[in-house]
Order: C-alpha cells, then sequence, then structure tokens
C-alpha cells in the first residue's frame, strides 16, 4: 500500500513541478521557436483544455475498470507526450505533444484520489488527502527553482525530467480488484461532455460569448444524454446528495476565489514597485509553502475534527485576509497575507475534497475524482478571466488589483456560506 500511496504522492508532485517550472522557461521558448509570450503561454492553455475535455471520460472509466488501471495508462501517455515535447522542432508539434500529455493526465486527475480512497481505510483518508495536496504545493515551490537552474542549460531538459518522473509511479502501481461498478462506455455522453467543455473552457479564456454559450447549451444537451443513458459517464443523480453537490460547488467557488491572486499580484510587483521576475517569484512562492506545510496537518485535523468546520475555518480565513490586503496591497505584507491565504487555502481544500470523496458511492469514486479536477480547471479559467476583466476597467495596476482582491473576497464568502450551510460535519464514510 505505501508503495501504491507514494506513487499517487509523485504523480501529484510532477504536473506543478512541470508547469511552474516552465514558467520560468517561457522566454527562452518563445525565443527558440520565434514566437511570441502569448503564444508561448498558450501551452498552459492547451493543458488545461485537455484536462478539461477528458477527466470525466476518464473517471468513469477508472469506475468501470479500475483507478489504477486507468491511472497507469495516463503516466504512460503523459510520459511519451513529456518526451515528444521535449524533442519538438516545431512550435505546433510542441502544441500537439502537450495535448498528447494533457490528455494523459486527465487520465491520472480522473483516478487518482479514488485510488487513495481504495488503497486507505476511512480513518485514514483525510492524512491521505493532504499528503497528497502537499505533494502538488510542494512541486509548486520546487518547480520554479529546479526548473530555472535546468533551463539555463536546455528548457528541454525539465521535459524530459518529468517524462522520467512519470515512469516510477507507473511501476510502483500493481493491480487491484476489479471495481464493482461495471457497465458500458457512453460514447455518446463523453462526446458531448468533452465538446461543451472546450468550448466553455475556450470561451471563457477567450472572453467569447460566441464560444461559451453555445457551449453551456451543448452541455445543458449532454446532461440530459446523460440522464436518460443507463450507464452515464456523468452520473448526475450524484447531485441529488446534497453534501456532495454544495461541496463540489464550493470546490469550484474556491478555485475561482484563489487563482487569479498569483499573477494579479506578480503583475503588481513587477509593474508598480519595479520587482525583478525572480524576486516577485520568491516572493510569491510564499503561499505554496504554506500549502505545503499546512496540508498534512489539515489532514490529520481531519481525521479528528468535524470536516464541514475545517473547511469553514480555511474559507474564513480567505475570505479576511483577502479582504484587509485588498485595502492596500504591497510587496511589504505580502509574506504575511499570502502564508495566511496558503493556511486557508489548505485549511479548506483537504477536508472539502475527504467530504466530496466520500460523499460519493464506492463505485462512482472516478467519477467524483474527476469533477473535482473539472471544477479546478473550470474555476481557475473563471477566476483568470474575471481578473482580466476588472483589470481592463480600472485606471492604474494597483486599484486594479485592489479591485481583484475584493473580488475573490467575496467569492471566498460564497465559498464560506456554502461550508456552513451543508449538512453534517463528517459525512458517512463507505
Amino acid at each position: 500500500m505505501r508503495r501504491a500511496l507514494f506513487a499517487v504522492f509523485l504523480s501529484s508532485f510532477i504536473t506543478p513541478f512541470m508547469t511552474s517550472g516552465l514558467s520560468v522557461a517561457l522566454p527562452i521558448i518563445a525565443s527558440d521557436f520565434s514566437v511570441g509570450s502569448a503564444e508561448a503561454m498558450a501551452i498552459f492553455v492547451l493543458l488545461n483544455l485537455a484536462v478539461a475535455m477528458w477527466v470525466l471520460p476518464f473517471g468513469r472509466l477508472a469506475d468501470m475498470w479500475g483507478p489504477h488501471v486507468v491511472f497507469r495508462a495516463g503516466l504512460g501517455v503523459a510520459g511519451v507526450g513529456f518526451l515528444l515535447a521535449a524533442l519538438s522542432p516545431t512550435i505546433g508539434f510542441f502544441y500537439a505533444s502537450l495535448l498528447v500529455a494533457g490528455v494523459g493526465l486527465a487520465a491520472v486527475f480522473g483516478s487518482n484520489n479514488a485510488l487513495i480512497f481504495r488503497l486507505v481505510p476511512p480513518e485514514k483518508r483525510a492524512e491521505a488527502v493532504g499528503l497528497n495536496s502537499m505533494s502538488v504545493y510542494v512541486g509548486l515551490v520546487v518547480g520554479p527553482v529546479l526548473g530555472g537552474a535546468v533551463a539555463q542549460l536546455s528548457w528541454r531538459l525539465i521535459l524530459a525530467i518529468g517524462a522520467a518522473l512519470t515512469a516510477v509511479p507507473y511501476v510502483m502501481v500493481r493491480k487491484s480488484p476489479r471495481p464493482a461498478g461495471g457497465g458500458r462506455f457512453d460514447v455518446l455522453g463523453s462526446a458531448l461532455l468533452a465538446t461543451s467543455t472546450a468550448l466553455v473552457v475556450i470561451g471563457v479564456y477567450a472572453g467569447s460569448p460566441s464560444l461559451a454559450v453555445p457551449g453551456l447549451l451543448l452541455l445543458a444537451a449532454a446532461i440530459f444524454v446523460e440522464w436518460r443513458s443507463p450507464s452515464p459517464v456523468l452520473d448526475v443523480r450524484l447531485f441529488r446528495n446534497y453534501v456532495f453537490t454544495a461541496s463540489l460547488a464550493a470546490a469550484l467557488l474556491n478555485y475561482l476565489a484563489t487563482s487569479a491572486l498569483q499573477p494579479s499580484l506578480s503583475l503588481l510587483f513587477q509593474k508598480a514597485f519595479a520587482m525583478p521576475p525572480h524576486y516577485a517569484g520568491l516572493l510569491l512562492s510564499t503561499q505554496a509553502a504554506a500549502m505545503a506545510l499546512f496540508s498534512p496537518i489539515a489532514g490529520r485535523a481531519g481525521n479528528r475534527l468535524p470536516l464541514a468546520a475545517l473547511a469553514a475555518a480555511g474559507s474564513a480565513i480567505l475570505a479576511v485576509t483577502l479582504f484587509a490586503y485588498s485595502a492596500a496591497p504591497s510587496p511589504a505584507t505580502a509574506p504575511l497575507a499570502l502564508s495566511l491565504i496558503g493556511v486557508g487555502f489548505a485549511l479548506f481544500i483537504v477536508p472539502n475534497t475527504t467530504i466530496i470523496l466520500s460523499a460519493a458511492p464506492p463505485e462512482r469514486r472516478g467519477t467524483a475524482s474527476a469533477l473535482i479536477a473539472e471544477a479546478r480547471v473550470v474555476g481557475m479559467a473563471l477566476s483568470n478571466a474575471a481578473a482580466g476583466q476588472i483589470m481592463k476597467n480600472v485606471p492604474n495596476i494597483t486599484a486594479g488589483v485592489s479591485s481583484v482582491l475584493a473580488f475573490l473576497a467575496y467569492v471566498s464568502l460564497a465559498t464560506l456560506a456554502l461550508s456552513l450551510v451543508r449538512a453534517g460535519g463528517r459525512p458517512r464514510k463507505r
């Protein structure tokens, strides 16, 4: 069991390590391919798009075939994608390779939490979720540092390291008993969900209602098809469970309330305070460091205290800190503010994830794992889109960032409200 758990934790480290490492190398990537910054930054949109499109189908396959099967397949595909990206001769080949890697990551995200719940007894699950979250944030801290050092030799080495790292958990995860979920795979539902999600995510990123609105209409059609399907990819009956639905909505709002924070403050520190990029990155890393430190603490606390109360406390810390910092955002107070935000995020996300997975029946935990990943991608897209719109309508960068922080604080209040009103603090463990 320990080998398999370590494999899951390592897989959670790889993606943030890769993306944060590549973010440092973006100027070099743009120069090597002779493209602009916007074209280089598109790699992150492509990765998120692939995950958003395919994570739900892979979550369903995890329920049907077992999370270990989908998890290992995803690692294999992601590793191949990273290796091809490292060898890319053109920007087009680079994009295509990262789309392949994104499909593999969708399989990993659609199965990793379900695999944790299969490996760990109920009384230890919150702690395991906390350790898994810690792995993500350690990747965010280590990625820019190691990525910056490796990029001095070649940015392609970052991708090669990522490809090599995927081989380790692939080997460490062994077969486990076939789940009881079974059923047939809904191809039509998968196609509708993937297409509608792509339209919505691209529309939000591009600020294009002409894409987002048809995507939402197609999503409604997909939900209708899934409602009538005998073996749906997205079992909409899950949403009859109020605790599950409220917790998933709270997860989406939490990502909406936090994802625009780092890019907004990065702009503020570098443009308004003339801070060098590496200093700004070091300052912003205090949030990830606090999240890495407090995620396992939140997990251990979740084994003993009401989960909903812990999540409510985390969202309250987020709301209060964001409101206070929005009054006068500056580098001088950033370490304290970002540390508190990191603590609040960890206290919220670990118990909330545990609640979502515990509220789902065992045969649908792959779907629940996929929905958590979907909430993250959509929340991130909405957060950055909202921040961009706010910044456009404010006269200067400082006032714009203050307005963004205030908006994020109000969203955190909505997250707090959902955490307080959902029924029960410790869902029935299955």
